[in-house]
């Protein structure tokens, strides 16, 4: 059994850790369709996660062409996220109508695009009024959902979604077996207890949005001089010396890069210990080269789980 095979978990790209690759001009430049490919291409990962900005202007045979495209190529499109907060526990006016109202025309286009699952975040201020509307819209998203076979995944965000206990309370208001949460790394770790949050959401979920925001590579201990004995003290020299480096260097892993900011071991061993079997998206947002970030990412989440099984 490898290392990774009891945890039964797959990885997903959160298109936003890319986002630049869609802003090229002239011969480098990509569409959403071509997103698949790249992403199987660039990190061997088999599945991608779209934001609706990224959309914008697509027709609906665009949304096809991005289904094919990953059919095609195995790497499947499996959630789409609604990009902005929608006010759908607001109890003046028309806007929680115009909340649901967008989510239901999300829901059609994730299933244009292959998708199963979409998700949203809520944005409205705690109040059993808010709560109760929430609880309504919601349920009137779900229906269009169901129809379409698409799960619906609650992000939570500041206000009436943002304690997980209240959250979960808001899950069993609306009911059914296609509403649940999507858990992001980034905001567990802001809160007071990211381990306890996390085992209180992800038995939940069916995506967990691991947010990573920077990593730094440790120093291997060949490249540490002062601690490397000298060609003289080894009884070595010329090319038996050269040789002897050569050979420990390819024997000597390259050091996985350690995440900055929080501690993601931790927060990967909280999901695991709930048993998530879902989908763990990738979602870099440090600085520096994007696809060096998702590399490290990946490696990093893998090392972790690793480390839970010995």
């Amino acid at each position: 059994m490898g290392p990774l095979e009891w945890v039964h978990m797959m990885f997903s790209l959160n298109t936003n850790s890319i986002s630049s690759v869609l802003k090229r001009r002239g011969a480098r430049a990509m569409s959403p369709s071509d997103l698949p490919k790249y992403t199987m291409d660039q990190f061997g990962l088999r599945a991608i996660n779209f934001s609706t900005d990224q959309l914008a202007g697509l027709t609906p045979k665009d949304l096809e062409l991005i289904r094919d495209s990953g059919d095609r190529i195995g790497c499947s499109c499996l959630l789409l996220s609604q990009s902005s907060p929608l006010p759908l526990g607001e109890v003046k006016g028309d806007k929680a109508v115009e909340g649901v109202e967008r989510m239901q025309r999300v829901v059609k286009a994730a299933s244009l695009m292959g998708c199963n699952a979409v998700s949203l975040s809520i944005q409205s201020k705690d109040s059993d009024e808010a709560f109760e509307q929430a609880i309504e819209s919601m349920k009137s998203i779900l229906q269009t959902a169901d129809r379409a076979e698409i799960n619906v995944l609650i992000a939570p965000a500041p206000g009436l979604t943002e304690d997980p206990e209240r959250l979960t309370d808001l899950l069993k208001g609306i009911g059914g077996f296609r509403i649940g949460t999507m858990p992001d790394f980034e905001t567990a770790a802001k809160t007071g207890d990211p381990v306890g949050y996390l085992k209180k959401l992800t038995p939940y979920a069916s995506v967990v949005n691991a947010s990573t925001l920077g990593f730094t590579i440790p120093e291997s201990e060949s490249s540490q001089s002062e601690s490397a004995p000298n060609d003289e003290a080894s009884g070595l020299s010329g090319l038996d010396a050269l040789a002897a480096e050569l050979e420990g260097m390819m024997l000597e892993d390259d050091p996985i890069a350690v995440h900055e900011g929080y501690d993601l071991p931790a927060l990967v061993g909280a999901i695991a210990a709930v048993g998530f079997d879902g989908t763990i998206s990738i979602d870099y947002k440090g600085d520096g080269d994007e696809s060096l970030g998702v590399i490290h990412s990946k490696e990093a989440i893998e090392e972790a789980l690793a480390a839970l099984k010995e």
